[in-house]
C-alpha cells in the first residue's frame, strides 16, 4: 500500500501521509521513495507536504525530509509545509529543516503563497531582458569578472539560456566568491551548508556566510543569526545571534525580524 497520497492542486503538487505515525522504517523509506519521485516529474516545480493527521515523525523521517529539502533545492522545486503538530514544528525548526521549506498553518495559506510566488517570478522574468542569459556573461566570466561570473552561475541554476546545471552553477558560484562577490559568497556557503554539488561542511558554510554578511549581505547575516543561536558550525551564542539578526532586521529582512522578536520574548 502506498505510504502517501497525491494530487495536483492550483499547479501544485500536494502530498498527504496515510499513516498518523511516521516511525515504521519500512513505510518511512517507503515515504522517501515516493516524495523523490513525485519531485523528480518534469510537470512538478512545487510540492507541499501536508501533515494534516499525523501526530509524530521519529529521527529517520526528518532524514528523508532533509533528503527531499535538499533535491528541491538543487533541482529548482519550491517546497513547502503545512498542518503541522506544534510538537512537530519545533522539532524542524530544532534541525533547521524549517529554513529550507516555509512552513505555513493550513492548505489553504500555503496554495495562495505559492501563487504569490509564482506571480512574482513571471513578473521578474517579464521585467527582465531577453538577452539575460549564459550567452550575456560568458565571455566577461571567462575574463575573471566577478559579477558575471555571479550572473553566470545564476543562469546555470535557472536554466537561462543553457541546460539546468547545478554544478556549473556551483563552480561559477565559487570563482566570483573568491573575488568578493557577497551574492555568490552567499550562494556558495548554502551550497556547503546544505551538501549540494559539494561534501556538507558547516565550517566552509560558516566561511562563506560570514564574509557575505560582513559586506552586508542581508541574507547571510540572518543565516549568521540562525548559525548562532542554534549553534550549527560555531559555539551558540545568543549575543551574537541577536547582532546580526539586527543586521539583517535593520535592512528589512522578515524572517530576521520575526526571530530578534522570538528571542527578545524568550530572554527573561
Amino acid at each position: 500500500m502506498a505510504a502517501t497520497k497525491s494530487e495536483f492542486r492550483d499547479g501544485v503538487i500536494v502530498v498527504r501521509f496515510v499513516d498518523t505515525e511516521l516511525s515504521d522504517e519500512v513505510r518511512i523509506r517507503d515515504i522517501g521513495a515516493e516524495l523523490i519521485e513525485l519531485g523528480s516529474q518534469p510537470n512538478v516545480r512545487q510540492m507541499l507536504l501536508n501533515f494534516e493527521g499525523v501526530t509524530f515523525m521519529s529521527s529517520a523521517m526528518l532524514g528523508q525530509l532533509a533528503i527531499l529539502t535538499k533535491r528541491c533545492l538543487s533541482h529548482q522545486v519550491g517546497l513547502k509545509m503545512c498542518n503541522v503538530d506544534a510538537t512537530m514544528r519545533e522539532v524542524l525548526r530544532i534541525v533547521r529543516l524549517d529554513t529550507l521549506a516555509d512552513i505555513l498553518g493550513d492548505e489553504k495559506e500555503a496554495l495562495k503563497a505559492f501563487r504569490r510566488e509564482r506571480a512574482h517570478k513571471d513578473s521578474a522574468a517579464d521585467a527582465g531582458s531577453e538577452s539575460d542569459t549564459a550567452d550575456a556573461y560568458r565571455a566577461a566570466a571567462s575574463k575573471g569578472d566577478a559579477e558575471a561570473q555571479f550572473r553566470l552561475a545564476r543562469c546555470y541554476e535557472n536554466g537561462r539560456g543553457v541546460v539546468h546545471d547545478f554544478a556549473e552553477a556551483r563552480k561559477w558560484y565559487e570563482k566570483s566568491a573568491r573575488q568578493g562577490c557577497a551574492d555568490a559568497q552567499h550562494a556558495l556557503a548554502t551550497c556547503y551548508a546544505y551538501g549540494m554539488q559539494v561534501p556538507q561542511n558547516y565550517d566552509e558554510a560558516i566561511k562563506w556566510y560570514r564574509k557575505a554578511a560582513e559586506q552586508g549581505h542581508a541574507d547571510s547575516e540572518y543565516a549568521m543569526g540562525m548559525n548562532y543561536a542554534y549553534g550549527i558550525g560555531v559555539k551558540a551564542d545568543l549575543a551574537q545571534a541577536k547582532k546580526w539578526y539586527r543586521k539583517a532586521a535593520d535592512q528589512g529582512h522578515v524572517k530576521a525580524k520575526e526571530a530578534l522578536e522570538q528571542l527578545d520574548s524568550d530572554t527573561p
